[in-house]
């Protein structure tokens, strides 16, 4: 009997990764990423799902979590197999937009360029998260290939908008797409190997306004600067940071030096040199830790941002004006002993020889999504690598998004033959952002 895993040819990942790098699918333009994947599944003899969700549609839902980049739409394409017998439905999913390249001096070669040197591939988004998209892809078409042989279902989902808030992620969630467990192959190698992450932390964007009092600079005691005051704001915001950390009990968060960052991403404010600044608009990220929703992240920094400012004359007089821009992610975690973990790990094990590290995330994704709005278990394990995601030069190992497609179908047969309830049984509980 031919094993599945023989279907998953590394030449066609390295032809169609190249091939969809070179389609700059920064988020808000992820038209014609997803074309291309349509235009690969409909290759297959598969079901496919292909439809844009429409802006005004996803504001409207009440689990609408934000985007910070003006569309018309957030454009998915689902794949699906179904097999002889009854089973399990597995799902396979992740995200087609990157973001923008920044300067492009400092890239060695054009950043869409999709350049092979060796095992690695370069290119914007080689690593967060095309790679781990086509291995999710090489491992549904060792399927659609080998023949209708197994129980259940296999959903693939190309999805855009990740990495703004999650909204395409969102979209394929009310497009009625449904699974007992899913992967998603974001970049989780570390030291040559794969992990495999069963939790991520947080993450939301809110938007703070500081009034000051303009005055004349050589008089500025006269005004009231809206960046001192902003600085007590700041030191609010490291100390409730700081406790936020510190309060800590998982022990795959705490082995990371800071779970749950905030981070004060812009700053603008003033009009002149010689005028003591009248206002100040920053826009913060905040860390949201496990068991903590969205709500519950915000009040806390409320509450924080209150305290500081209780006994301040200016500040407790003329607070600031703070205001969420988007939701983001929540906190995602699947247990330990689920089956999606036990799975994944021994096909791993297979794959590379040696158990994978099973280990938790301090940024978000699309898992918060599924696990949260659409209660599946959910695990992240892919070929890209976090510290090169966002960054010049970005590349990945072709070598390992072969395996990462090949411990994929071992994965996705394990789960196929595991019993329906057993799995449902430990599906996630309900969203409450």
């Amino acid at each position: 009997m031919v094993r599945r895993t023989s279907f998953v040819d590394i030449d066609r990942i390295r032809d169609r990764l190249v091939s969809l790098i070179r389609i700059p699918s920064i988020t808000g333009e992820e038209d014609a990423a997803v074309a291309q994947i349509a235009n690969w599944l409909q290759q297959q003899d598969v079901e496919i799902d292909y439809w844009n969700d429409g802006i005004a549609a996803l504001q409207r839902d009440h689990r609408y979590p934000g985007h910070e980049v003006e569309r018309a739409w957030a454009p998915v394409v689902v794949g699906v197999l179904r097999g002889e017998q009854p089973g399990p439905s597995v799902l396979l999913t992740g995200h087609v937009d990157v973001v923008p390249p920044g300067d492009y001096s400092h890239w060695q070669d054009e950043p869409f360029s999709g350049v092979t040197r060796g095992d690695r591939i370069y290119g914007c988004g080689a690593s967060d998260m095309k790679s781990g998209l086509i291995a999710a892809m090489a491992a549904f078409e060792a399927f659609a290939e080998s023949g209708r042989n197994f129980p259940g279902r296999i959903v693939f989902a190309a999805v855009p908008a990740e990495e703004d808030s999650g909204l395409g992620t969102l979209a394929a969630i009310r497009g009625g797409w449904d699974a007992d467990v899913a992967i998603i192959p974001e970049p989780t190698v570390q030291d040559g190997t794969p992990e495999l992450l069963i939790a991520h932390a947080g993450a939301m964007s809110l938007r703070i306004q500081v009034p000051g009092k303009s005055a004349h600079a050589s008089k500025r005691l006269q005004g009231e600067s809206a960046l001192d005051h902003f600085i007590t704001l700041y030191e609010a915001m490291r100390a409730d940071e700081k406790a936020v950390n510190e309060a800590e009990s998982h022990p795959l968060m705490r082995v990371h030096p800071l779970p749950y960052a905030t981070n004060v991403g812009t700053i603008r404010g003033g009009l002149w040199s010689s005028s003591v600044m009248d206002s100040l608009e920053a826009q913060v990220r905040v860390g949201v830790p496990l068991g903590e929703t969205i709500e519950q992240a915000e009040a806390r920094f409320r509450r924080a941002i209150d305290e500081a400012i209780r006994d301040d004359p200016w500040l407790s007089r003329n607070p600031p004006r703070i205001s969420r821009l988007a939701s983001g992610f929540g906190s995602a975690a699947t247990p330990e002993d689920h089956p999606l973990v036990q799975a994944l790990a021994e096909s791993a094990e297979e794959e590379y020889r040696r158990t994978p590290v099973i280990s938790a995330a301090p940024y978000g994704c699309d898992m918060s999504g599924w696990v949260r709005l659409a209660r599946v278990p959910t695990v992240i394990y892919g070929p890209g690598e976090i510290d090169l995601a966002h960054a010049p030069n970005e590349s990945v190992s072709l070598e390992t998004t072969y395996k990462v497609a090949r411990t994929l179908v071992r994965t996705t047969e394990r789960l196929l033959e595991c019993d329906v309830d057993s799995l449902r049984a430990m599906r996630s509980p309900a969203a409450t952002d």
